[in-house]
């Protein structure tokens, strides 16, 4: 039954997020983490809309942004259309930049479950996601600065100043464009060496998961240069320690656009909620940046409120642009 409910997804997938024709070149990649049963269902919607399909497992990566085994990336590079059914992102990596220089078209399912397959973030329509994603992307591509608080005391300014805004909102139907589900995001790669302020108690970190202990997180010149707080302060200084000083950078910043997202502890659907806000570290090229990193980790905060210039955009988690 969960099968039959999914293939409408899978379905919708390979017709509307990927444009699909047939005899093209599609990858499906997975690990040895993820439901099989989502992989048969992306397969058979595969088989249908007529491509070559290729399915390649491998062990999950550490973290988002560290690169594929060379034999997956070979596969990656030489489709057409690529879905990432993985554990973790693989959209800041060498391997889908050249994907996507090539002519790729990427959909990232990264840590898409059964449930979020026909629940939530992935039933909306998005159409409406991708109208507004594009006005609050134009509206980072012309603006200078970008000043986010919380009501735990998070309060960072970015320079974003002749940096583009991105648009993922669901759709991947041209050469070189990537998207997801769930989806609905604008986001820009600040400019480095610029960001200040601090991060404190936000309400998620990729890869540690919610932040239940006092957490405080300064930086200074576009770089993170004191950790405080609790266990999850100390898994990602370690975390960071471990990539070195590329990991220090704040490398992207986010809104989500998706009315439809639920709150649920997983980051993929988290951050595409409507009204919340994320920063990154790490890698920030793909969106537009110039730091190369092996790691790029989200940091999500709920109830933002965001100026970009004098505007206000978000007022304590409401989207009122």
């Amino acid at each position: 039954m969960i099968e039959a409910q999914m293939a409408k997804t899978a379905k919708m997938i390979m017709e509307n997020v990927l444009g699909i024709k047939p005899g093209e070149n599609l990858c499906i990649l997975t690990d040895t983490e993820r439901p099989e049963s989502i992989t048969r269902v992306l397969a058979i919607a595969a088989q249908m809309a007529g491509a070559e399909t290729v399915i390649v497992t491998m062990t999950p990566r550490e973290m988002g942004g560290v690169e594929p085994p060379s034999i997956v990336a070979s596969a990656m590079i030489a489709a057409d259309a690529i879905v990432n059914q993985t554990s973790h992102s693989l959209t800041h990596t060498n391997t889908q930049r050249k994907a996507l220089k090539r002519g790729a078209r990427v959909c990232n399912l990264r840590e898409v479950n059964e449930d979020m397959m026909i629940r939530g973030g992935i039933t909306a329509d998005y159409v409406k996601v991708k109208e507004l994603t594009e006005k609050l992307a134009n509206l980072l591509t012309v603006s200078k600065k970008v000043h986010i608080t919380t009501p735990q005391g998070t309060n960072l300014t970015m320079s974003i100043e002749g940096r583009k805004g991105n648009i993922l909102a669901g759709f991947a139907t041209s050469p070189g464009d990537f998207s997801g589900l769930p989806d609905g995001e604008a986001c820009v790669a600040p400019l480095e060496d610029m960001a200040e302020g601090i991060v404190v108690n936000p309400y998620s970190i990729e890869k540690i998961n919610i932040i239940k202990e006092p957490f405080r997180l300064e930086v200074k010149n576009g770089k993170v240069v004191k950790i405080e707080g609790g266990k999850e302060a100390k898994q990602l200084e370690s975390i960071i320690e471990k990539a070195g000083e590329t990991g220090r950078n704040i490398a992207e910043f986010a809104i989500g656009t998706n009315p439809e997202c639920r709150i649920t502890g997983i980051s993929r659907e988290d951050k595409k909620s409507w009204g919340s806000a994320h920063i990154a570290l790490g890698d920030s090229k793909t969106l537009g940046g110039i730091v190369e990193s092996y790691m790029h980790l989200d940091i999500i905060m709920l109830k933002p409120t965001v100026v970009i210039d004098d505007l206000l955009v978000i007022d304590n988690g409401k989207i009122v642009y």
